[in-house]
């Protein structure tokens, strides 16, 4: 890994490609080949839908297998420890989500009532990647919130040689009571439940983690439909002082480049020989990885660590970054918390690594990326519900509304909105 000085000029054009990594991430020519994906399945539905299926996802799979209906996977044997490690990640996810379920409310007046209800969305569009990896808990994270928040409706899409490679996925897949299932990836696979075909059943959101091409299709179809904030590849930005551990450090860094090779792992630090020793201990470890590992490309291309002055200008860098994960592992954790505004989660001292975050301390894995952070939060059970505003006037406070809203409609030049104030018996009011 390289080591910069956050003052001098190469550290400050390492940390300005972090802070516009997306563009990098996400070339406009994936943009442009994705949107034309989406617009080929939404006009022409099965016929462009069956193609790109036949050609990316089938490869000799029976095409009448592409839709399952029905139990799948019942009765496979993926052993006891499994079976615990998926009790226990659904046991902490329904009890760290459950508090999130929003309550509507009454203003109750003698000039009548105003209210917001609270609905669950009507169905969601689960997507799990399948590639290098099948991301099994990611399933757990977007069904857990979906259900606290009463979705009736919860289909999931998932490349073919993830469900058939998988006994695990289709055993989870059967315990969480999941028997609408595509199989089909990528932007194709987006375009289907957002628009519809006669094969696939249309959603009203699709959430979920996915690579550069599922991304891009889901900026497409926002819209037409609504979609979970940019997950992107995983980042961690590691705050340590000198009292971190090394082994510590190194290892949470590579833990969250193992997942993509665009991954992003930071180390900002105030202590130089923490910074040569964690280089030379993630150096070692990269060596002995096969050359294609995702994360010896992941550190080449974004990792790096920087030496700062001081922990609080580690703050305002963590700030600039927007990263979906912060590890502080620094002697005083809580100093820092309340100076990181801008970040998906943060994880406080050594005993909280983010790979518990990834599977079972209870929180959602699914988080904004790519400095998503500064305006978007981690998925929840707020993003499964609908909020409908319910306006009740009473006859004797109606005057006086009408007169103000009048006078602001006019101002607007609407007048038929001033004259829909005073319409039939409201104008004797």
């Amino acid at each position: 890994m390289k080591i910069w000085r956050s003052g001098e000029e190469k550290g400050a054009r390492y940390l300005a490609r972090l802070e516009n990594r997306m563009a990098e991430i996400h070339p406009s020519e994936i943009e442009e080949k994705a949107r034309r994906i989406v617009a080929a399945v939404a006009k022409r539905g099965d016929k462009a839908l069956v193609a790109f299926v036949r050609r990316h996802d089938l490869k000799g799979i029976p095409i009448e297998d592409f839709r399952l209906r029905g139990t799948v996977g019942s009765g496979e044997e993926v052993g006891e420890d499994f079976v615990n490690a998926i009790e226990l990640s659904l046991a902490n996810l329904k009890a760290f989500h459950e508090p999130q379920m929003p309550k509507g409310y009454t203003l109750e007046g003698d000039g009548g009532d105003l209210g917001i209800r609270v609905r669950p969305i009507e169905s969601v569009g689960v997507y799990v990647p399948g590639g290098s990896v099948v991301y099994l808990s990611s399933l757990l994270m977007a069904v857990v919130p979906a259900r606290i928040a009463g979705v009736p409706r919860i289909a999931v899409a998932t490349p073919p040689q993830a469900f058939l490679s998988s006994p695990h996925l289709r055993y989870l897949l059967d315990r969480l009571d999941l028997h609408e299932v595509y199989l089909m990836g990528g932007a194709h696979a987006v375009a289907a439940l957002a628009y519809g075909t006669t094969s696939v059943t249309p959603v009203d959101k699709i959430v979920g983690l996915g690579g550069r091409w599922v991304t891009a299709a889901k900026r497409a179809v926002f819209g037409v439909v609504d979609v979970d904030a940019s997950a992107g590849p995983s980042e961690v930005v590691v705050v340590a002082d000198a009292h971190a551990e090394v082994e510590i450090v190194a290892a949470d860094l590579l833990a969250q480049a193992e997942h993509d090779p665009d991954a992003l792992a930071v180390l900002l630090t105030t202590s130089k020989a923490l910074a040569e020793k964690v280089d030379r201990r993630v150096s070692a470890r990269l060596r002995a990885l096969p050359r294609k590992s995702a994360a010896r490309t992941a550190i080449k291309n974004w990792g790096g660590i920087v030496l700062v002055p001081d922990l609080d200008v580690a703050v305002d860098l963590v700030n600039r970054i927007a990263p979906r994960h912060v590890e502080l592992l620094v002697s005083d954790p809580l100093r820092l918390l309340d100076g990181i505004e801008r970040a998906g989660m943060v994880y406080l001292g050594s005993w909280a690594a983010a790979a518990l975050g990834d599977y079972v301390v209870g929180t959602n894995h699914i988080v904004p990326a790519g400095g998503a952070a500064r305006f978007a939060s981690p998925l929840g059970v707020w993003d499964f519900v609908r909020r409908t505003a319910v306006v009740g006037v009473t006859a004797h406070r109606y005057p006086a509304l009408a007169r103000a809203a009048g006078v602001l409609a006019l101002q607007e030049n609407l007048p038929l909105h001033e004259e829909s104030l005073r319409a039939g018996s409201r104008g004797k009011a």
